[in-house]
């Protein structure tokens, strides 16, 4: 399998493109409820059970030879390291804080996003820490082999059982921390089906809009969701976030409380909260 350099935010999908493109994840969402163990072989996710050893890596590797990726309108860069192991290179994000085409932009909600996926348990958000390189700060993001986005191959959403819950924990995650910046080329998979997100420099924006509007939640996640407090949220996340980045997602949090709470009113608990 190639490695796949798309490490950067994608251009926003036209606002026609990206009705079709929730409409069909929603389709898939909703029809597929069963998730088979894929093989392990396949899996790009090789930081799992890793991840002490993967951050030290990215943070102190040598690094031997930088590139344009190419690809991203955010111009991010692929540095190969010495030691080649555990993994041979990483994508560089030194993209400072601040506003730019509109969008609010911080390498730090890289690693918050990361950190984020750590406390939910979810395990699809690859490494990013904190890194200087010629004086820069930015993000040091593992670089994964063996993936394809849904963009490299034409488009089209996953389908089959495999996919549904993984593509609901999307969508929840998305709207926990105001990612509206989802698009076909930062949705990865891998050859054993695991989806991948990459790409969060636009999340954790201010405010209680949610990205996604959902039909359906993954009660594991869910639960973890309702637990969720400031406090907790500020000690994982406080190094990266600002308080009313941290507000804005209790906030979000919140409005999606209220709207399971309609759906469960209109259709059920079970046909909304999915196990």
């Amino acid at each position: 399998m190639t490695a796949s350099p798309r490490r950067g935010c994608e251009p926003a999908l036209s606002n026609r493109a990206q009705r079709r493109f929730i409409t069909a994840l929603m389709i898939v969402a909703t029809a597929a409820t069963a998730s088979p163990h894929a093989g392990e072989a396949l899996s790009a996710k090789t930081w799992v059970g890793h991840g002490a050893e993967i951050e030290r890596h990215l943070q102190s590797a040598e690094i031997v030879r930088m590139e344009a990726i190419g690809t991203g309108v955010t111009k991010p860069q692929r540095a190969h390291l010495a030691p080649a192991t555990p993994f041979e290179s990483l994508v560089w994000k030194p993209l400072a804080p601040g506003m730019r085409g509109g969008y609010q932009e911080s390498y730090k909600s890289e690693i918050a996003a990361y950190e984020l996926d750590k406390l939910l348990m979810l395990n699809m958000v690859p490494p990013a820490v904190e890194r200087r390189i010629s004086g820069d700060a930015g993000a040091a993001i593992m670089w994964l082999d063996g993936t394809k986005s849904v963009k490299e191959t034409g488009g089209k959403v996953p389908t089959g059982p495999q996919f549904g819950r993984p593509l609901r924990v999307m969508q929840m995650f998305d709207n926990l921390i105001g990612n509206a910046d989802r698009n076909a080329g930062n949705i990865l998979i891998d050859g054993a089906s695991n989806v991948i997100l990459i790409d969060h420099s636009r999340a954790f924006i201010a405010g209680d809009k949610l990205p996604w509007k959902f039909e359906r939640v993954d009660s594991d996640l869910w639960a973890k969701f309702k637990t969720l407090t400031s406090q907790q949220l500020k000690t994982t996340l406080g190094q990266w976030l600002d308080d009313e980045a941290i507000r804005g997602m209790i906030d979000r949090r919140d409005r999606m409380v209220r709207e399971v709470d309609k759906l469960t009113a209109k259709k059920g608990a079970a046909a909304t909260i999915i196990p």
